[in-house]
């Protein structure tokens, strides 16, 4: 029995077998007809039940409309409604075949009719074209006529329009002929124009006869019009009688055109402008430059004439005589002025030169107001130029005014005019002569502009002595008077600083300190001379004065590049930041040679009697008295400049310390007790030197980073060293590696004054720097170290070469000195 879910399955009719499988179906019917996937879409939307669907499914729907046994009781009713559909349809598509057989006749219908409508067009088209071509043979034939008459009508109108200017031309010439025989200038002017240009026309016509005659008479015409205007108007322009002939003549000579317009017109101003050179000429008094604007004034008055008596309306208005005459004049003036000058070339200054110029940019400016700019007449520096060959005049000048003005600073300074006063100013400031310079600088481009037609050359040849300005003011006001100060130089002293250099010492080196070895009492350092509170003052205020020069100077520069791209004045600048630290070397070298006194006591104390630790060393103390003393003098002269002060605490420490270290390698016999002390007077040192930039300021700053790292990185160097002198002795490998380890960039001359210091004698140092030697620096550095003794042999013997004019006994002594340092 089968569950009331299961699918219904229908037996085969007639006891046939089951329907076969919807595939085996499709398979079956591959043979029918294929169609479009349109048709098929199409189809689909007439379906409006699933049964006229062509892939239904008939088995699956048939379990569809009968999932159950009992489901088949409404087999009858599905049955009668399957077979009311089926008539729906068969009336449907009944209904559809009678409409497209009605439509089929009348789309037949329709064509019919188009094709014979489409005949009938056809069949007028060529009727209209038939007749057009006909209409358009009958209007040719209408109009032959016509065309002939046209052309007869055109060559006849050009046969009467020839005939007339022939007429014209003849009659023309016959009356051109009179008239110039009676002189009737105003009836030639008006009639020659139209002769001339009618004789154009007949270009084309010099083959006939009687046209190349005529051509040949109007040419005779008029040069014997020209011949007797130019006689006529030469002896009117003599005879100065104007009246109105004489403009029916120039108004003739204006149809004529050249070369007949230019002769008069040159002649005329010849003739007026003949006075002029008259008057001007070399040899007379009122010539030369100084009486120039006589010569400006003669001919504004007679300008003024020519045009208040009426000449400049005698001449037609394209002649511009006015312009003209100007524009001759002006060349006139320039030819005899250049002449003039150079033949009286002693008697030229720049101030009258300067009054030339001024004069006629002034008759200049006058000009042009008077006759614009138009065309090729330009009155613009017509005459300006012809000085500019002649403004080295003014190159000169003031190359002198210059350097009288440099002499004059230098003459301030040193008789204390100009010299600054410390008790009227709070800080440092420039000397008032730098800011004279370069207002002078500034009048001077300002005077150039003014007198030359081309500034920018003249500001090339201004230049040089520009540069020799600023040289020599460097030179002469800044560098000459920065106070001197004698450096202290011992051998001593120069063996212990050069522990931080090379080893070899040049000859300029050498020759630098000769003359503080060479002296007859025997000693081997030299008094610092000290300078004063005014001296120091008047140091900084030379650095400020070049530092603002070197400032200025670039400004300078900026504002001429302008006119002159390739200038470059960095050699003068870095001239000016030359001194400044220069200034600031004198500074540094005034206030670290205070703690030469202290230093020296540090070398006399007797370190192998130090015991203990302690406090501080009086010889720090002292340095600590003369730092805060000397260094808030000089931070409240640069308030305004902080990084020369910045630049003074750096050297000043540098330098410092350097002596510090130079002065503890003269120390003798320093017991590890006393390197103790020693490290406790260093990290006092470093401490102070690190305060440097706010000692005794109520304002407490931190200093630059790159200062703070320069003076631990140097005073390192002097705590690694002290802490070699404490280290054990004893087993000279474990001394050596220690030593490396703390000073890998040191040598085996700096490991022997290392060692001295210790207070080993020389028995006992031997084995050390051998073994330093071998394992560290190896044979080939033992050997330049040899080179380098034997160099610096040399090279003090070639200083003494120098100096044999010193005398026998000095060079003795310096000798002795050099065997026994070396």
């Amino acid at each position: 029995m089968t569950s009331p879910n299961a699918t219904l399955e229908l037996p085969a009719e007639n006891g046939a077998e089951s329907e076969a499988p919807l595939e085996e179906k499709v398979s079956e019917d591959d043979d029918l007809p294929k169609y479009s996937r349109s048709v098929y879409a199409a189809i689909d939307d007439l379906c409006t039940t699933e049964l006229c669907r062509p892939d239904l499914d008939l088995t699956a729907h048939i379990n569809k409309l009968f999932p159950t046994e009992q489901s088949l009781s409404q087999l009858d009713s599905i049955m009668a409604s399957i077979d009311n559909e089926i008539a729906e349809l068969d009336i449907e598509l009944s209904d559809l075949v009678e409409t497209h057989g009605k439509a089929s006749i009348d789309g037949d219908i329709a064509l019919s009719q188009a094709l014979s409508a489409m005949n009938e067009l056809e069949t007028r088209i060529k009727s209209i074209r038939s007749k057009t071509q006909s209409s358009e043979s009958n209007v040719q034939e209408m109009t032959r006529d016509i065309k002939q008459l046209d052309v007869a009508k055109c060559n006849l109108t050009a046969s009467i329009t020839t005939l007339h200017h022939l007429h014209i031309l003849l009659t023309g010439v016959n009356s051109l002929a009179l008239w110039t025989e009676g002189r009737r200038y105003a009836d030639i002017a008006a009639e020659l124009p139209t002769v001339l240009n009618v004789l154009q026309l007949f270009d084309g016509y010099n083959e006939v006869k009687q046209i190349r005659a005529l051509t040949e008479e109007v040419r005779k015409l008029k040069d014997n019009l020209s011949s007797q205007l130019n006689v006529e108007l030469r002896r009117k322009f003599q005879t100065g009688i104007f009246d109105d002939s004489v403009t029916d003549m120039c108004r003739v000579v204006s149809v004529l055109g050249d070369p007949l317009q230019n002769s008069l017109m040159q002649y005329y101003i010849d003739q007026q402008l003949s006075e002029y050179c008259v008057l001007f000429a070399e040899a007379e008094d009122i010539a030369w430059i100084d009486k120039i604007d006589q010569r400006y004034r003669w001919y504004v008055s007679k300008l003024t004439e020519f045009e208040k008596s009426g000449m400049s309306k005698v001449f037609p208005a394209d002649w511009e005589m006015g312009r003209r005459i100007t524009r001759e004049y002006c060349k006139n003036t320039r030819d005899m002025l250049q002449l003039l000058i150079n033949r009286r070339l002693g008697e030229l200054d720049w101030k009258l030169l300067a009054n030339a110029i001024n004069h006629t940019i002034m008759f200049e400016s006058l000009l042009t107001r008077r006759f614009p700019v138009k065309g090729e007449f330009s009155l613009e520096k017509a005459i300006w130029p012809v000085f500019d060959n002649y403004l080295d005049v003014f190159v000169a000048a003031h190359n002198k005014n210059l350097t009288d003005f440099l002499d004059g600073c230098a003459t301030k300074i040193r008789n204390g005019t100009e010299r600054p006063n410390k008790d009227t100013s709070i800080h440092a400031y420039p000397l008032p002569s730098s800011a004279d310079m370069f207002l002078l600088l500034k009048k001077i481009i300002t005077e150039s502009s003014k007198l030359s037609s081309d500034p920018d050359v003249l500001l090339k040849k201004l230049i040089d002595p520009f540069r020799k300005c600023l040289r020599g003011y460097a030179h002469g006001c800044l560098t000459a008077f920065i106070p001197q100060t004698t450096v202290t130089s011992t051998l001593s002293s120069l063996a212990g600083v050069s522990s931080t250099f090379p080893t070899s010492i040049n000859a300029s080196a050498a020759a630098g300190i000769l003359q503080n070895l060479l002296r007859d009492d025997g000693s081997t350092s030299s008094a610092t001379a000290k300078l004063t509170p005014d001296q120091t003052f008047f140091t900084c205020c030379i650095l400020a004065t070049a530092d603002w020069c070197a400032e200025t100077a670039l400004q300078l520069q900026t504002k001429l590049r302008e006119r002159i791209p390739n200038l470059d004045l960095t050699a003068e600048m870095e001239l000016f930041y030359g001194i400044s630290n220069n200034a600031l070397a004198v500074l540094v070298q005034d206030v670290e040679s205070t703690c030469d006194a202290a230093l020296q006591a540090m070398t006399k104390t007797n370190w192998s009697a130090v015991e203990g630790v302690g406090d501080e060393s009086a010889y720090v103390h002292s340095i600590r008295k003369h730092l805060k003393e000397a260094v808030p003098k000089i931070r409240d002269y640069f308030s305004d400049r902080r990084k020369y002060f910045a630049h003074f605490c750096l050297k000043l420490a540098t330098q410092l310390v350097n002596k510090f270290l130079g002065a503890l390698f003269r120390c003798r016999s320093v017991s590890p007790q006393a390197a103790e002390r020693l490290m406790l007077d260093t990290h006092a040192i470093k401490v102070l030197l690190l305060n440097l930039p706010s000692i005794e300021s109520a304002i407490q700053t931190k200093p630059p980073t790159v200062y703070t790292t320069s003076v631990q990185k140097t005073i390192t160097k002097v705590e690694m060293i002290l802490k070699i002198v404490m280290a054990d002795i004893r087993s000279p490998e474990d001394f050596v590696g220690k030593y490396v380890q703390m000073l890998p960039d040191s040598d085996s001359a700096e490991l022997q004054k290392i060692l001295e210091v210790r207070g080993l004698r020389r028995s006992d140092q031997t084995p050390i720097i051998q073994l330093y030697r071998v394992q560290i620096e190896g044979a080939e550095t033992v050997l330049t170290s040899t080179a380098s003794v034997s160099s610096m042999q040399a090279t003090f013997k070639q200083v003494a070469s120098m100096a044999a004019p010193i005398g026998d006994s000095s060079m003795r002594k310096l000798e002795k000195l050099v065997g026994k340092k070396l």
